[in-house]
């Protein structure tokens, strides 16, 4: 008579209760015949789930491996920080490394019943990377990895709606794939609303690992109400560039198609940093700013980051800051300036892709 092993009758148990476990947080993909060493895919639903589920952008793989109790029993696991993973083909290692989506490696111990999943790149990773790999492959075909003990299924799954993946067959920017077609050099954002522009300048900020000092009271330095405005003192512990678009070549002649561009403005180190988030009027020096001026180059401070929810070319709010701030302020960002940085900083772009509209928008 037919006879199913008990290895496929092991694996056929713990990939049932793998699949219930993650229905609930996507759409469950498959291949129809099994031949990409891929056991399972997950289409993620937008977290919360209230009502309808919405299928989210994000997509992630699944390999799935069984421990038997007879291997490991329930006190060895216990006592143990990582569960060793053997006999994984190393080619398969490599393709799940470089995938374009996320490959987890999910572990079952059937001593405990409970699921551990990681990251590939972060197991690969923690062993020495691509380099540990192609030096492996020189002397043996299949390898271990060491999944950690405190790495649960449940965890990464919570984790994995951030995750994202990124078409990299459209045109680039110095070598950069940006995940769109459009020119950094040459578009300018709508006017956001502004809260959004507030959460914009704060997650670019964010982005260059920008660390609050203190706040700064920006009603007590102005002498009239000229919309809202946000100061702030910290450091950018990576280096902020950005381009104005107003010394940047938007069209060509009719003897050549180069153009030229702005040369990059950058900041580093401690700054002060104004949003003027909702725009009524600019801004005018007065006695206070010159104060906070002198005060904070006086603390090593000569430098001031200023965005504005306006055109660069409002020539009103762009010259208002540099003589608020004088000498602090070489060139405000408005919005065609900050629509560089959006569109260079791919993660931020697609962040907030739904709340952005352009007033010019050239495509490559």
């Amino acid at each position: 008579m037919p006879n199913v092993g008990r290895h496929d009758l092991f694996e056929q148990d713990y990939t049932g209760k793998l699949k219930a476990l993650m229905a609930q947080y996507g759409l469950l993909v498959g291949y129809e015949r099994d031949r990409a060493a891929l056991d399972l895919g997950l289409h993620l639903y937008e977290q919360p789930v209230v009502g309808d589920a919405h299928v989210s952008q994000v997509r992630v793989w699944f390999q799935a491996k069984g421990i038997r109790s007879a291997t490991m029993a329930a006190d060895q696991l216990t006592n143990t920080e990582r569960v060793a993973v053997r006999d994984l083909p190393i080619e398969h290692l490599r393709y799940w490394f470089a995938h374009p989506e996320p490959v987890y490696l999910v572990v079952y111990l059937e001593a405990l019943d409970h699921f551990l999943a990681e990251d590939v790149r972060d197991l690969v990773e923690r062993e020495g990377g691509p380099r540990w790999l192609a030096e492996v492959q020189r002397s043996q075909d299949t390898t271990t990895l060491h999944v950690s003990s405190a790495s649960t299924l449940e965890g990464a799954l919570q984790r994995m709606p951030s995750h994202r993946s990124l078409r990299l067959d459209g045109p680039e920017f110095r070598g950069r794939p940006l995940g769109h077609r459009m020119d950094p050099l040459r578009c300018e954002l709508d006017v956001l609303e502004p809260q959004s522009f507030q959460a914009l300048v704060s997650r670019l900020l964010k982005a260059h690992e920008f660390r609050v000092v203190r706040e700064i009271d920006t009603a007590s330095l102005l002498d009239a109400d000229i919309g809202t405005v946000s100061a702030t003192v910290g450091r950018l512990y990576l280096t902020y560039e950005w381009l104005a678009p107003i010394e940047t070549e938007f069209g060509v002649g009719p003897e050549s198609d180069f153009r030229i561009e702005a040369p990059p403005d950058w900041a580093h180190g401690d700054v002060l940093v104004i949003v003027h988030s909702r725009f009524l009027a600019a801004p005018q020096q007065t006695e206070a700013t010159r104060e906070l001026v002198s005060a904070l180059r006086d603390d090593g401070i000569s430098r001031a980051l200023v965005f504005f929810n306006a055109s660069d070319l409002d020539a009103a709010n762009f010259g208002g800051w540099r003589t608020t701030l004088e000498p602090m302020v070489r060139a405000p960002q408005g919005l065609g300036s900050l629509a560089f940085n959006v569109l260079t900083a791919t993660n931020v772009y697609l962040e907030f892709l739904d709340r952005l509209s352009w007033r010019f928008a050239n495509i490559r």
